[in-house]
């Protein structure tokens, strides 16, 4: 993607995109506003999973000389709880970017807007279509078998994971194990929610080994791989303050 030099950015942002871009959804009404506002930049972040994250779009912005940025939850139903996670990652970021930061600042939420109604009443109004009962199924004779793997990872995509080195870390995880030819009959990767101890971001666990890893950065993942992952020996230097054994 080109960065587009602008003084104003403009973020939309998403809890989680569980696996869909949040601009595939919002794509219509992006193009709309960058036709009433050409002189500003406009772009969707996610607090977890697997998309751009919050921290990765303001670095993004900062990057490209904005001078302001303001952020809008494209929730249309306020969350207290996701609004206080976006609002602390925020706040992380400009500690960690220090002076010289651009402008951040938090538009009100959809549902204290004078139009919220006007959205509800062209929802109630508008097209709509039939529920069916010819969806998939919620089970499948597919996914009946257990997936055959030595080890299980778990990567901690959680808000703050996300916000320090989350993303990074499950990029350069997917690159590691597809350079040495490891596939998931070898090593099955799931990318989690929050797994708790945080201050301890980017958080990785390994199962069966019964071992967590602290902090395991995008440049540790080497490492991790030919050590943990080939050779079967645990980075002592690198586990989480509290090890898991088996009972």
């Amino acid at each position: 993607m080109n960065t587009i030099r602008s003084g104003r950015w403009v973020i939309l942002t998403a809890p989680t995109d569980r696996g869909d871009d949040p601009r595939d959804q919002l794509g219509g009404a992006l193009d709309a506003l960058r036709k009433r506002h050409p002189d500003t930049v406009f772009r969707t972040a996610v607090l977890g999973g697997s998309g751009p994250t919050i921290a990765v779009v303001l670095d993004e912005a900062a990057a490209a000389g904005a001078t302001e940025v303001v952020v809008v939850s494209a929730q249309t139903v306020l969350d207290r709880k996701i609004d206080a996670w976006f609002r602390r990652v925020i706040g992380h970021w400009l500690r960690e970017y220090g002076t010289g930061a651009p402008d951040v600042r938090l538009a009100a939420p959809l549902s204290d807007t004078a139009t919220y109604t006007d959205l509800l009443d062209a929802a109630l109004t508008g097209p709509t279509a039939p529920a069916r009962t010819t969806t998939a199924p919620l089970t499948s004779p597919a996914w009946d078998e257990v997936p055959g793997f030595a080890r299980h990872v778990l990567v901690c995509r959680g808000p703050r994971c996300s916000a320090r080195g989350g993303p990074e870390t499950a990029a350069a995880l997917d690159a590691a194990l597809e350079a040495r030819g490891l596939g998931d009959d070898d090593v099955l990767v799931t990318q989690t929610g929050c797994m708790f101890p945080c201050s301890q971001a980017p958080v990785v666990a390994v199962y069966p080994d019964n071992t967590w890893y602290a902090e395991l950065r995008a440049d540790r993942v080497g490492r991790f791989v030919d050590e943990h992952l080939v050779e079967g020996r645990p980075v002592v230097e690198w586990a989480g303050a509290r090890r898991l054994h088996a009972h």
